[in-house]
This record gives structure tokens, sequence and C-alpha cells, in this order.
């Protein structure tokens, strides 16, 4: 029986990955290097769909593998930030999806579920040149 419990732990926690957060002031050099496009999600503390996205969709295995592999992401609070005059928002969560020289090439208002915004980021994906 305890075999049986270890295994379905180390199988769930295997279900769960965390994408990793880069400062903002790196981002685009990263993405210039490694060849991948930039994701910057706007957020702010208290934010129930910046939570869920942040604890849930963000750490959907599918996800999160295809963020590794394809963009670098940053995190800026609205009210702790100086967020960038061309990243408008209206509420949080907000995305935006951009090319390694900063054009914006996507925004997705709100949280979204993982099924939806893993569509999101393939569609982003696909108009990379």
């Amino acid at each position: 029986m305890k075999r049986v419990l270890f295994t379905l732990v180390i199988f769930a926690t295997s279900l769960i990955a965390d994408v990793k957060f880069t400062h903002i002031f790196d981002i685009y050099d990263i993405a210039k290097e490694e060849n991948k496009l930039v994701i910057i999600m706007l957020s702010r503390e208290g934010c129930p769909g910046c939570e869920h996205m942040q604890d849930v969709v963000l750490k959907d295995i599918g996800v999160s593998e295809f963020i590794s592999k394809n963009y670098i992401i940053a995190n800026m609070d609205v009210y702790e930030e100086a967020v960038p005059e061309e990243l408008e928002y209206f509420g949080t969560p907000t995305f935006y999806f951009l090319d390694a020289e900063e054009n914006i090439l996507k925004r997705v208002n709100g949280g979204e579920n993982a099924k939806k915004f893993l569509q999101t980021l393939k569609e982003v994906q696909a108009t990379k040149k």
C-alpha cells in the first residue's frame, strides 16, 4: 500500500510544473539569445484571475513545457512597477505576447483555462518569423 501511495504522489507531482519568470530588464536580451518569443504578464496582488493563472494554468504541465521551450516570461505588478506605456491594460491579468524586437504580437485580457491558454500560446508561436 505504501508503494502504491508513493507512486501516486510521484506521478501527481510530475504533472505540476513551474514556469520560470525572468526579470523584465533581461527579457528581450534572453529572447534574442535563445530565439524565443516574450510573454509579459501584467498582474497585481489580490487579483483572483492572476492567482488562478499563476497557481493553476501556468503550472499545467502542457502549458509550462510549451512556455519553457518557446517563450521567455516576465510578470509585472501594475501597482509596484512602472509598466511601459505601450503595454496598456484595463484590468488584470493582461498578457502581452511580443517578439524579441519588442513588437506586440497579441494581447489577451483576463485569464483563460489551461487548454485555451495553450491554444493561444501555439497560435502566437505559429506567427513567429
